[in-house]
């Protein structure tokens, strides 16, 4: 088989089709996360976060002109990489290089020296490569094939970043861990409140959420500071799927030093095109969450070990609903990616790849 890989801008109906059609011919129901309203902002350069970078989509096609393998270049003016992103093949070494080449010499002809992803443009939106325990994703998780790491390691990729999820089976009656309980009261004794989230409090609480991360989260790998209010519009979906009782916003004297959201575990029904059929299972699964996905949580760093108390309040509403969890997206390393870790039953890994122009 032979392909050819093409650029093409927003107002080319057929290639944009196919563009969007790949996913839906490489993945199962239950597999698929794509977003295809968000797919068609972002190449339209009317999303949210457009503003702030460009982007250049590649299609890979076969003799047959069907999509093969397509990819977005996402170039940033203050950042010496290219970002590649929506990054989607078939299992064969020949599209993946075709597609890979062009993007590498697109990415040096814009004046950039690496190629980094997948990136799907931002680090608000997805980024990072699944490379175990395939089957069907859970909320939140960058899913892909289980064959992409071999391909862009075969196009002369390195890792450049590593994460983590921890699989946790459902909480025992009675276990307790002694530092983090330890932890909690001594934060409780000074005066801390840790708060659920209602839909009363939800917008202060997101609003709570952005003055923290964008400090805490800023040395994360492809991060970029956003304003409130779009931080606001990317985030207030989660009104409609998330479980207060597994939130926890942590204030002293007045002020937000810490949090810790979880939403339950609704598979990709939450996440891409909702459907009616999607619709119902949410509001299933939201009557008894079987599983909560731990999505993000930090703390100022002059509360030391606060994040181990919110862990353990989190844990005890865990234990009281008898829930599975997942800790999602832990980088490597971090001291929260050992949190319980006698109780972990398996991990997923996620990796970021670079190559050097």
């Amino acid at each position: 088989m032979t392909y050819k890989a093409i650029r093409f801008s927003a107002d080319n109906k057929s290639a944009m089709d196919k563009f969007l059609s790949l996913p839906r011919k490489l993945y199962r129901r239950d597999e698929l996360v794509q977003d295809t309203a968000a797919e068609k902002a972002l190449l339209t350069g009317t999303h949210t976060l457009s503003k702030y970078f460009e982007v250049y989509p590649i299609l890979v096609l076969d003799e047959n002109e069907d999509p093969a393998a397509r990819c977005v270049i996402t170039v940033y003016p203050d950042r010496e990489c290219a970002y590649f992103g929506f990054f989607e093949c078939v299992d064969d070494i020949f599209a993946v290089k075709a597609l890979m080449s062009r993007a590498e010499s697109l990415a040096a002809k814009l004046g950039r020296n690496s190629l980094v992803g997948p990136v799907d443009c931002s680090f608000w939106i997805r980024y990072r490569l699944k490379t175990n325990h395939f089957g069907t994703p859970y909320t939140g998780e960058p899913y892909n094939k289980y064959y992409y790491d071999s391909l862009l390691k075969a196009c002369g990729y390195g890792v450049c970043g590593e994460y983590i999820s921890n699989k946790f089976p459902a909480v025992p009656k009675g276990l307790k861990n002694e530092l983090f309980g330890q932890k909690l009261a001594e934060f409780e004794k000074m005066g801390l409140t840790l708060e659920e989230s209602t839909p009363k409090t939800f917008d202060r609480c997101l609003r709570d959420v952005y003055s923290l991360m964008i400090d805490l989260y800023s040395d994360f790998q492809t991060y970029t500071e956003i304003t409130e209010e779009e931080f606001c519009q990317l985030f207030s979906p989660l009104k409609k799927v998330i479980d207060g009782s597994m939130v926890r916003m942590a204030y002293h004297e007045g002020r937000a030093v810490g949090f810790f959201v979880s939403v339950p575990d609704f598979g990709n029904a939450a996440g891409g095109d909702i459907t009616p059929r999607k619709l119902m299972k949410i509001m299933k699964i939201k009557r008894k969450p079987r599983r909560y996905i731990m999505m993000y949580m930090g703390a100022d760093p002059a509360y030391h070990g606060l994040g181990k108390a919110m862990s353990e309040s989190i844990r005890q509403t865990l234990t009281e609903n008898g829930a599975e969890s997942v800790s999602a997206l832990i980088r490597k390393g971090k001291v929260n990616s050992g949190y319980y870790a006698g109780l972990v039953q398996y991990r997923y890994e996620y990796k970021l790849y670079e190559k050097t122009l």
